[in-house]
C-alpha cells in the first residue's frame, strides 16, 4: 500500500471514530444539559482549565518527538514509557495537593474532590499512551478507532448513569476516568504485542527525545494557558454559575472541528508530513491541501452554527440555555477563524520547527491574557468573547508569517488562495440560507430544514465550480472501493505515491 492509500484508510477510520466519538460527545451534553446545572458546568469548566494544563507535563512532549524520530529500540522505548508514568504519577500528586488552594482561591469548596478524583485520570491514560503513539506512526487507525470508540462508548454509559443517580458535576468528571482507564486497558490488550516496556531506564539514550520534548511541552503549555486564559479570568470575574453559561457554548463551538475535523489532520498529517519532510515542494503541496480540505468542511459548519445559533441552542441545551445564544455567535466566528491556523501544528512537529512555535506561542501569552481581562473589565463576559475574536482576527497574518512561511516556504497569495474557495462558496450558501428564512413557513423546524438545505445546495453547487479538489477529496475518502488507474488527484499529491 502506497503513502497516499494508507493516508486515505487511515483518513478514513479516524473520520469515522471521530464522528462516533463526536456523535457521543453532542448526546452526553444535551443529556446532561438537562439533568445538571449551569453552576455544575461551571465547576467542571475550572476543573479542567486547571487538569488541562498539568496534564500536559504527563506526555513531556514525547509524543511528537517518537513520531519524529525514526529510531525505536526497545531500550529507548522502555525508558520513555517509564518517564512518561512517572511523571504523570508526579503531576497527579501535584494536582491532588493543588486542589485545596484552589477552592480557595475560587471560594468553590465542590472544587476539592472533583479535583482528587479527575487527576486519578492522568497516570491511566499514561499507561497506555506510548502504545497508541506508535500506532499512529505506522498509521495503524483501524485498530485505534475501536478502541476510541469503545473507550468512549464506556465514559458515554458511565457519565449517564452517575447523573441520573444526581451525581451532578461527578458524572462529568466519571466521563473522564471512565474513558481514560478503558483506553489504556484495551491499548495493552490490542497494540502493545512486542512494545511492552522491559525494567530499563536509561536518560542519556533519549537525550534528543528530551530536547525535542522539552520544546514541545513549552510550546503546548503556552498553547493550553492561553485556551484556557479566558476561563480562568472569567471563573474569577464572574463565577462558576455565570461561567456554565459562557463555557458551554465555547466547548461545543471548539468541538466542531477538535473533535471531528482537525484531529484528522494532527494525527494522520503529522506521520505523513514527517516522512516526506526532505521533499520542500511535497510538503508545501500536501500542508496546503490539507488547508483547503479542513476549511471547507470547517467554514461552512461553523457559518451555519453562527446562523441558527438560536435554534441549536434551544434544540441541544434547551430554553433554559437562551442566555448563551450570543456567546454561540461570537464562538461560531472565532471557531471559523481558529481552525485556519489548526494545520500548521502538524507542519512544524514534523519538521522539527518546534523552537518557532514556542516562541510565537510565549509572544501571544504576553499579550493574549491583558486584552481578555481588558475585554471582561469592559463588558464581563460578553467583552471576554470579543476579546477572543479580536486576537483571532489581529494573528491572522503574523501567524503565516512567522510560521507557515519559514516551515514549508508557502507564499502568501498560496496560503489566502488555499482558503478563497471554501469561504467563497461559504458566503453564498450563508446568503441563501438567510434568504430563505424569510419564505412564509410558520413552522420553525420546517422553515429551518429547508434553510438548511438551500445552503447546503448552494454550497454544494459552489464546490462544483471552484472547489473540485474537495470534492474528489470527499468522493475518494467516502468510497475505498472507488479505485482507477485514471483516478483524479486528491489530498495527497503526487509526491506521496
Amino acid at each position: 500500500m502506497n503513502l497516499r492509500a494508507q493516508a486515505f484508510s487511515a483518513g478514513r477510520w479516524t473520520s469515522a471514530s471521530l464522528l462516533l466519538r463526536a456523535l457521543l460527545q453532542f448526546a452526553q451534553t444535551m443529556i446532561l444539559a438537562r439533568l445538571l446545572t449551569p453552576a455544575d458546568f461551571g465547576v467542571m469548566a475550572i476543573t479542567l482549565a486547571v487538569y488541562g494544563v498539568i496534564s500536559l507535563f504527563v506526555d513531556l512532549g514525547l509524543s511528537n518527538a517518537l513520531i519524529h524520530f525514526p529510531e525505536r529500540t526497545a531500550r529507548i522505548l522502555s525508558s520513555l514509557y517509564w518517564l512518561n508514568l512517572g511523571a504523570a504519577l508526579i503531576m497527579m500528586l501535584l494536582l491532588m495537593i493543588a486542589a485545596w488552594p484552589l477552592a480557595k482561591f475560587y471560594d468553590q469548596s465542590e472544587l476539592i474532590p472533583v479535583i482528587l478524583l479527575i487527576s486519578l485520570a492522568m497516570p491511566l491514560s499514561a499507561a497506555g499512551q506510548q502504545f497508541r503513539v506508535l500506532a499512529e506512526k505506522d498509521l495503524r487507525f483501524h485498530t485505534l478507532a475501536g478502541i476510541e470508540v469503545a473507550s468512549a462508548i464506556a465514559g458515554f454509559a458511565c457519565a449517564i448513569l452517575v447523573a441520573m443517580l444526581d451525581g451532578g458535576v461527578y458524572s462529568l468528571v466519571a466521563a473522564i476516568v471512565t474513558t481514560s482507564a478503558i483506553s489504556s486497558l484495551l491499548a495493552w490488550a490490542c497494540l502493545s504485542k512486542g512494545l511492552r516496556p522491559g525494567f530499563h531506564f536509561n536518560l542519556q539514550e533519549i537525550k534528543p527525545h528530551l530536547g525535542f520534548g522539552s520544546y514541545r511541552l513549552a510550546d503546548t503549555l503556552l498553547i493550553s494557558a492561553q485556551m484556557q486564559v479566558d476561563i480562568l479570568i472569567g471563573g474569577a470575574v464572574a463565577g462558576s454559575a455565570a461561567m456554565g453559561v459562557y463555557t458551554l457554548p465555547r466547548d461545543l463551538t471548539l468541538r466542531l472541528a477538535n473533535t471531528v475535523v482537525n484531529p484528522v489532520v494532527t494525527r494522520v498529517g503529522l506521520p505523513i508530513m514527517a516522512r516526506v519532510q526532505a521533499d520542500r515542494s511535497a510538503l508545501k503541496s500536501i500542508y496546503l491541501q490539507t488547508m483547503r480540505l479542513t476549511s471547507s468542511i470547517n467554514f461552512p459548519i461553523y457559518a451555519a452554527t453562527a446562523l441558527w445559533a438560536e435554534l441549536i441552542v434551544a434544540v441541544v441545551l434547551g430554553p433554559q440555555w437562551h442566555e448563551a445564544v450570543d456567546f454561540m455567535r461570537v464562538f461560531a466566528i472565532w471557531g471559523l477563524l481558529r481552525s485556519t491556523a489548526n494545520p500548521v501544528g502538524s507542519l512544524l512537529n514534523a519538521t522539527g520547527n518546534v523552537r518557532r512555535a514556542f516562541w510565537w506561542d510565549l509572544a501571544l501569552l504576553a499579550i493574549v491574557p491583558a486584552l481578555m481581562y481588558l475585554g471582561a473589565f469592559a463588558a464581563d463576559l460578553h467583552g471576554l468573547a470579543i476579546s477572543l475574536l479580536l486576537v483571532q482576527c489581529a494573528a491572522f497574518y503574523p501567524h503565516y508569517r512567522f510560521l507557515v512561511r519559514p516551515a514549508c516556504g508557502a507564499t502568501f497569495l498560496e496560503y489566502v488562495g488555499a482558503l478563497a474557495p471554501p469561504m467563497i462558496c461559504t458566503t453564498f450558501a450563508v446568503a441563501a440560507a438567510w434568504a430563505a428564512m424569510a419564505l412564509p413557513i410558520g413552522q420553525v423546524y420546517i422553515l429551518a430544514g429547508t434553510s438548511m438545505a438551500v445552503g447546503a445546495c448552494v454550497y454544494l453547487v459552489g464546490s462544483t465550480l471552484i472547489n473540485k479538489a474537495w470534492l474528489r477529496a470527499m468522493m475518494e475518502l467516502l468510497s475505498p472501493l472507488r479505485r482507477s488507474p485514471n483516478a483524479q488527484r486528491s489530498v495527497t499529491p503526487d509526491h506521496m505515491e
